[in-house]
Order: C-alpha cells, then structure tokens, then sequence
C-alpha cells in the first residue's frame, strides 16, 4: 500500500488525472506542429530573416535590439543549418512529452521550458512588451511564453495526490491574468487612434491566405478605422470582463466557454488563426494554448469531482490540495 500511495508523486505513472495529460498531451503537439511549420520551404530562405526575425527587433529598447540583431548575424550565414536544428529540437521536445518513462518525460519539460526563454527572447522579443505598442489581439506576450508556463506547472507538479490540484487552478490563473494584461495593454494610446487600432488589426489580413479568412479582417480593420475609441473600449470590456470572471468562477462551464469563444474572435481577427496558411508561421499563435490552460483547469476540477464521486474518503484531501 504504501508503494502505491507513493506512486502519484511521479511524473509518468498511471496515476495522473486526465486532465494532467490534456496539458501534457496538447503541448507536445503544439511542439511538434511548430517543428514541423519551421519546414515550410519558406524557412530555409532569407524571408525568415526578413520577415520573422528582423521584425522582432523594431521599436525594442537598445540592449535587446542589439542582442536580437547579433542572433541574426549569427544565424544567417548558417540559416539551413540552424533551421533544420530548429526543427529537430521542438519535435525532439513534442516526442519527449509523449514518452511514458519518467526520466524521459521531466527532460522533456526541461528543454521545453529552456526552449521557451531563448525563443522568447531571441524570437519574440519578449512578447514586444517593451515596445510600447504589444497588443494581445496580434499574440502578446507571445505563444512560447505559454509554452514555458505549461512546462512549468506539469514539471512542478507531482500528480493527483501531490501539486497538480494547484497546478492547475494556476494555469486557470495564468489565462485570467492574461486576459486582464490584455486589457491593460489596450490602454496605451496609439490603440485609440484610427491607425494604430486598424494597423494591429488589419496587418493579419497581408499574409497571404483564402478570401473567406481575410473577409472578417478586413471588416474589422475597417470599423477599427473608423470607431476605433468605441472597437477599442469594446476590447478591453471583453478581456477585462473575462478576466475577472475567470479569475472568479474558473470552473463555470459558461464562463469557460464565454472565454474560449473571445479566444477565437482573437485568434481569427487579430491572429490570422496564427497565419497557418501564410507559408511562414512558425506557431498557431498564442490563444490556443491559452485555451489548452482554460480547458485544462476546467477539467481538473472534473477529475476532482469523479475522484471523490469513487472515493469518498478522500473528500477532505481534494478540498485541502
């Protein structure tokens, strides 16, 4: 009895609940889908230079736009070979996240959450917070950040009867505060303007993709120039609401769905559903992962629910975890 009791405590036994394995699972796809996006033809030519690197550089404070300019020369006499590493180590991640032997699996989350901070910081430039102008309708803080938060809480975790309980009620918070970021953001005043609440908008709808998903861009860049106090003070009602009410109620079926439903709305128009069809994306973009923290809290607290359902006896340890 007492080998059993010990085995939750182990990242790669049986013992985890579903929805420790929906994180799990959901991230080393997301790990490998970005893998196998950095092999679009695209990627091994200098318009990943042009397009994905040297952007991230723009409107940075002198030291990081000297620290993402020198990766950049660093990188481009090397660009096939970098590329091809590139994507060699985030489908190497993916596949050790799937791996059932516990050594394995905690690598995994190791290089997952190192991967993370270079990208971030190399890649997205810290999420473009410090220009002035990061926008959570076009992905800030960026998608990788997640990334790394995801690996996090699982590694941190030590399954149902140890962390996990307050593992996931944290990535519940993480979308919460996210979403409250993301009001605060919207706050700065180029957002108020006609050209800088339509340009955030409307830059999703350059990279080329079928009408059908440019259509509601273009719609809302329109109205975006043309009300852009009203589509701005809208914005931040959402998050700000949603925000709160995930903050507040993280296990309501509704107010997850309410959430996940904006996350869509952002991740279609502000997003380009993460420029999938571009030719260029390197991620899906932010807001899906973020609804992989939302449904992975939810779910926590079903697998609570179904565990005391079985096993009264237990109903005071999920109440004190």
């Amino acid at each position: 009895m007492v080998q059993e009791d010990a085995q939750p405590h182990r990242i790669g036994t049986n013992q985890r609940p579903a929805s420790w394995h929906t994180l799990r699972f959901g991230l080393a796809g997301l790990w490998i889908l970005d893998g196998l996006l950095q092999l679009q033809p695209g990627m091994f030519t200098m318009d990943m230079i042009s397009t994905i690197m040297q952007p991230v550089a723009n409107g940075e404070p002198p030291w990081l736009h000297h620290l993402i300019a020198w990766s950049i020369l660093l990188v481009t006499p090397h660009l096939v070979t970098f590329n091809w590493t590139v994507v060699a180590i985030q489908i190497l991640i993916g596949l050790l996240l799937l791996a059932p032997w516990p050594n394995v699996l905690k690598s995994g989350l190791w290089l997952s959450i190192v991967w993370s901070a270079l990208v971030w910081l190399f890649g997205e430039g810290l999420g473009q917070l410090l220009t002035g102008s990061a926008t959570f309708i076009t992905g800030a803080p960026g998608s990788v950040f997640f990334y790394g938060v995801a690996a996090g809480l699982l590694l941190w975790s030590r399954g149902w009867r140890g962390r996990w309980p307050l593992a996931a009620r944290l990535a519940t918070q993480v979308v919460a505060l996210s979403l409250l970021l993301a009001a605060a953001l919207q706050l700065v005043p180029i957002f108020w303007t006609s050209l800088g609440l339509a340009t955030s908008i409307g830059s999703a709808a350059t990279m080329a993709q079928p009408a059908w998903m440019r259509a509601p861009i273009d719609w809302s860049a329109l109205w975006a120039s043309r009300l852009p106090v009203v589509v701005n003070a809208l914005i931040i009602l959402a998050c700000l609401s949603l925000g709160v009410l995930v903050m507040a109620a993280p296990h309501s079926r509704w107010v997850v769905f309410a959430a996940i439903c904006w996350l869509v709305v952002v991740w279609w128009i502000g997003q380009d559903l993460g420029a999938l069809t571009s030719g260029m994306a390197t991620d899906p973009n932010s807001a899906p992962v973020l609804a992989l923290l939302l449904i992975t809290g939810w779910r926590a607290r079903r697998d609570a629910t179904l565990v005391v359902a079985l096993h009264p006896e237990r109903a005071a340890e999920m109440a004190g975890s």
